[in-house]
């Protein structure tokens, strides 16, 4: 699967046995020609590229293909189709070995996900239970979760249909990192198109936790490695709290 403007790597890769040469290697598009690699021709690149009889949709740089990788560039949605490389050994057996793979090429950009569910705050041990929606209609995504920078486990993953995937978890206490937990949700379509949303899901407990320092005066300053906690005088921090 593509995106129309992408460059698209078509790549066969051969074996020729007992170090002999091969004769021919081609590629087609439906059963038409676009491209023709003959090693005992001296081609040029530019010889390589079938123009005689142009293929709707194919669009080779002819510079950067070889025998092995041909490149598409700026591609449509009339690239799409079934393509096909052809190798052909050298004489005197012409041993011929085809291989085939379908495109498709969408024109609807890969959309941020949408992801639903959120508590406004968790304590330790609840449940966590969110959905993530691809926003595409024209194509089903992939998805994939992480938790605080790691994959999900597996098991924390359901998929309730082509477009939602959704995310169910227990909100343990080693999850929270500073009172948060955070989620991303990735839709990806092929290697090269991607896009995430992520959420943040507050510990209750630790937020108040804050309010109740924050509301007696108790300053927690960050240290190397530590927290040192000191206590003020309510007016004292009031005043202080303003000039800052």
């Amino acid at each position: 699967m593509a995106l129309e403007g992408d460059e698209i790597h078509l790549r066969c890769d051969y074996e020729v046995e007992g170090g002999s040469s091969f004769y021919s290697f081609k590629w087609y598009k439906d059963d038409r020609e676009f491209y023709r690699h003959l090693p005992s021709s001296m081609q040029s690149p530019e010889d390589r590229c079938v123009e005689d009889n142009p293929v709707a949709g194919v669009n080779v740089d002819c510079w950067v293909s070889t025998e092995r990788e041909v490149v598409l560039k700026d591609i449509t949605q009339r690239t799409s189709g079934e393509y096909k490389c052809e190798v052909i050994g050298e004489h005197p057996k012409f041993r011929k070995d085809i291989r085939k793979s379908r495109l498709t090429v969408y024109s609807e950009p890969l959309q941020r996900p949408l992801v639903t569910g959120m508590q406004d705050t968790y304590t330790t041990m609840d449940y966590v239970n969110l959905n993530c929606s691809s926003m595409n209609t024209e194509y089903f995504p992939d998805f994939s979760w992480d938790i605080n920078g790691n994959p999900a486990d597996p098991s924390f993953v359901q998929f309730h249909d082509r477009r939602t995937s959704g995310l169910t978890f227990q909100a343990r206490r080693d999850l929270f990192q500073r009172g948060v937990i955070r989620v991303t949700c990735k839709v990806s379509l092929g290697k090269h198109h991607s896009d995430i949303a992520k959420v943040e899901l507050t510990n209750r407990d630790y937020l108040s936790a804050q309010e109740y320092h924050f509301n007696t005066g108790e300053r927690r300053i960050p240290t190397a490695g530590h927290v040192v906690s000191s206590l003020l005088l309510p007016s004292v921090y009031a005043l202080l709290f303003s000039l800052v």
